[in-house]
């Protein structure tokens, strides 16, 4: 970990210095603000450790350029004794801690380690939603005039606050859609919380949205969040809306038209502050003739509406989708060979996918698994039951792997197996 000391007292600066390189750390060295700065910029330290109070400025400064540009690096201020008010500051303000002079090196030893394990998986959670939103850009993947229209929608329901209605078959990736424009706005930092209304049973579906307070009825010992309060400054997603009880529509009506909403036994009204998306695979207008569907939420829901078409009014993006998810499939696999087969390739596009993206990525997995379509014409391209099942293993833990974020014995316990039995059946 390369660690930047920015303190004008040339003592302390050097024992401070001497005690981090004693215990195994890089580190660099800076007398004040300016200079610290420029070093922060050519060298990308893990952590700055900065006093406050330096002659050309305060630490503040230096807090502020991290933030304003985005950097990875954590700040730690040393305060003097007794100066509470400026360690509350600086932890208001964005710093990562605090450690007060004089200081304690086992103490600082701590701190940096707690540093290092927050940075650490600050990574895995940056990494896992930088996979998740290359995931979710299926969802927009085409060049057919159908889905440039999606693209533009879409970009449009990012950049603004308003609900959006995404409709289409089972499979297209109304989900996927939703994650991308969750992540594309402004909200991207905020948690998106998501429910299927088709899979809640009706008499459970308005506790889980709008929670309760203790003693709302039988068995309610205690209070519980709905979602519409859990989703906070983030994005709720409404899936399968059609199916929502028209009871319940009334009643999300009403959180749309007044941004608040009541929780089961309260007495006061809740602001809700998040955002609603929503989707549904059966066209909104055959829900309303069939009376299933409020009209008047249907308009309030539908200011962007989003019609994602199915896979087979599409033909010329079936083989774009292949590449990008048998891509995607074989790297998790551990395929040293991605490129798509041709004889792949051909079978794709033979067909007419009436389950749509869910059931396209669905064939490409089986085939990666069984190494079915992998070889020309003429090749041994039935494995031996030995061989698919081995690939069907390999596959089944690379997945629970990824799961549990590169976390291979957090993995091996998921399974069921030792850490041990894990490596050599990876072959490692």
């Amino acid at each position: 970990m390369l660690i930047l000391v920015i303190e004008d007292e040339k003592h302390i600066r050097a024992g401070i210095v001497e005690m981090l390189s004693d215990e195994g750390y890089e580190v660099l060295e800076a007398e004040g603000v300016n200079r610290g700065i420029a070093l922060i910029d050519q060298e990308m330290p893990a952590v700055v450790l900065s006093d406050i109070n330096l002659p050309d400025g305060d630490g503040f400064r230096i807090l502020h350029y991290c933030k304003s540009h985005n950097l990875s690096c954590a700040v730690l201020f040393m305060t003097a004794y007794g100066s509470r008010e400026l360690a509350i500051q600086a932890i208001t303000e964005g710093a990562d801690d605090y450690i007060t002079k004089p200081l304690r090196f086992d103490e600082l030893f701590a701190r940096l380690h707690q540093l290092s394990e927050m940075q650490s998986l600050r990574g895995q959670v940056h990494r896992k939603a930088t996979r998740k939103l290359e995931e979710s850009k299926l969802a927009i993947l085409g060049e057919s005039e159908a889905m440039r229209a999606v693209r533009r929608i879409a970009e449009k329901a990012a950049g603004s606050d308003a609900p959006v209605l995404i409709t289409g078959e089972t499979g297209v990736g109304k989900g996927l859609l939703a994650k991308l424009i969750h992540a594309s706005s402004a909200r991207n930092e905020k948690q998106l919380i998501g429910i299927n209304c088709a899979s809640i049973p009706e008499n459970l579906l308005e506790s889980e949205l709008f929670g309760y307070r203790k003693g709302a009825f039988t068995g309610a010992d205690q209070n519980k969040k709905g979602l519409l309060e859990e989703a906070g400054d983030g994005t709720l997603f409404l899936d399968e809306i059609g199916d929502m009880p028209m009871q319940l529509q009334a009643k999300l009506l009403h959180v749309l038209d007044d941004g608040g909403f009541r929780p089961l036994g309260s007495t006061k009204n809740q602001k809700f502050r998040g955002r609603i998306i929503a989707a549904t695979n059966v066209p909104p207008q055959d829900l309303i003739a069939g009376k299933k569907f409020r009209e008047d939420l249907y308009y309030r829901l539908s200011v962007l509406t989003i019609e994602i078409p199915p896979l087979r009014n599409r033909p010329e993006d079936v083989l774009p989708l292949t590449e990008r998810i048998f891509l995607e499939l074989s790297a998790d696999m551990g395929r040293t060979n991605t490129s798509l087969p041709v004889m792949l390739a051909q079978q794709v596009q033979q067909q007419s996918w009436p389950g749509n993206v869910r059931q396209l990525r669905n064939y490409l997995e089986r085939a990666l698994i069984l190494d079915e379509g992998m070889h020309a014409v003429g090749e041994a391209n039935e494995p031996s039951l030995a061989d698919a099942l081995q690939n069907f293993e390999l596959a089944w833990i690379r997945r629970a792997i990824d799961e549990c974020d590169g976390d291979k014995t957090a993995a091996a316990k998921r399974l069921g197996i030792g850490l041990s039995t894990l490596y050599r059946k990876m072959g490692i």
